[in-house]
């Protein structure tokens, strides 16, 4: 039988494995070592963080715009430290549904719809009835994928490095006590 460890590592090399899959791999090693942070993480991933705080990788800095008719879209200016601190917004989705959203694109941007309030109270600003939205490049929602895979590897590495592989999908009571010093930290989420 092989290391669980040590396939994880394999598979997060594997570009033809999903990383839900991947996801799903690594939430069984750290349910089965009892790492809870570590899984907390993990199922936040999969499902969706649901309003809670999410990692520094999952925000992401976009442009203020707006549709005008006659001229498309259009930036809008509200004065740089206004402009910063609106461009800027967490993303709460699963990754499952960011990859969809990376597969559905067409022209290499998205957009966000801000809050209502915040859309109001922007038109009033700027005195125009002009919708304003929020646009970024797609690579921003890659970028998490790709920095999710390596937290992943980062986690099965560190594993490895304390000599914690299991046997076939088991661990020994040895394993699972090294493994209690793992923590958010150690893989820098």
């Amino acid at each position: 039988m092989g290391s669980l460890v040590l396939d994880l590592q394999r598979d997060v090399l594997d570009r033809t494995i999903h990383i839900t899959d991947l996801l799903r791999k690594a939430l069984m090693v750290s349910r089965k070592l009892k790492i809870t942070d570590i899984e907390e993480w993990l199922s936040d991933e999969l499902n969706g963080y649901n309003g809670k705080p999410v990692p520094s990788y999952r925000t992401l800095s976009g442009e203020l715009k707006g549709f005008n008719p006659y001229k498309g879209w259009r930036p809008i200016m509200l004065g740089d430290e206004i402009n910063d601190k609106i461009s800027v917004t967490p993303i709460y989705d699963s990754v499952s549904q960011i990859i969809d959203l990376v597969e559905r694109s067409e022209t290499g941007s998205m957009t966000i719809r801000l809050p209502q309030k915040m859309s109001l109270y922007i038109m009033r600003v700027i005195k125009r009835d002009i919708e304003p939205v929020l646009h970024f490049p797609v690579h921003q929602l890659v970028r998490i994928i790709h920095i999710t895979k390596t937290k992943i590897l980062d986690f099965a590495l560190d594993l490895e490095t304390r000599g914690i592989l299991g046997e076939g999908i088991q661990f020994s009571k040895a394993e699972e006590k090294l493994a209690q010093s793992i923590s958010y930290h150690t893989i820098n989420i």
